[in-house]
């Protein structure tokens, strides 16, 4: 048999139990670092890194695109990358691009991308295309 002052505590203290929970929800636990957090985000150093360890990969997808392209160098320092505009707040997406020349020829530029799922993720090497097709002093190479 309950007393009411018994039924007085038990009331107030599931109401305030139910208040330090919501809290606790709405402001976060110590722990959800460790549960939110994702270590997968690399740095612009760590994804230069990753590309040249896949150099030949890259090399030999550029020289399918034109019979005529018998050597490939890049241009590390020309890595960039950004966010892709498309009108919406959200944007269109990230995307890495990285510069080259060809055939040991001084003035030749061409330039490939990588789309990522955000700024700071790998690159998907079999998934690169043409961003700015091949020229030698502006003139298209062909």
């Amino acid at each position: 048999m309950m007393t009411k002052r018994f039924k007085k505590i038990l009331g107030i203290s599931i109401v305030g139990a139910l208040m330090i929970g919501g809290l606790v929800l709405a402001l976060g636990t110590p722990f959800d670092h460790f549960l939110t957090h994702d270590d997968t985000k690399v740095s612009k150093n760590d994804q230069i890194v990753y590309l040249k360890k896949h150099e030949k990969e890259m090399t030999e997808g550029v020289m399918g695109w034109n019979y005529k392209i018998k050597s490939v160098e890049w241009e590390w320092d020309t890595i960039e990358v950004g966010q892709i505009g498309n009108g919406t707040p959200q944007g269109g997406g990230w995307l890495l691009t990285i510069g080259g020349s060809f055939n040991e020829i001084k003035k030749s530029t061409f330039t490939i991308g990588f789309d990522l799922k955000d700024g700071n993720s790998y690159p998907s090497i079999n998934n690169f295309y043409q961003m700015q097709p091949f020229r030698v002093e502006g003139d298209l190479y062909e």
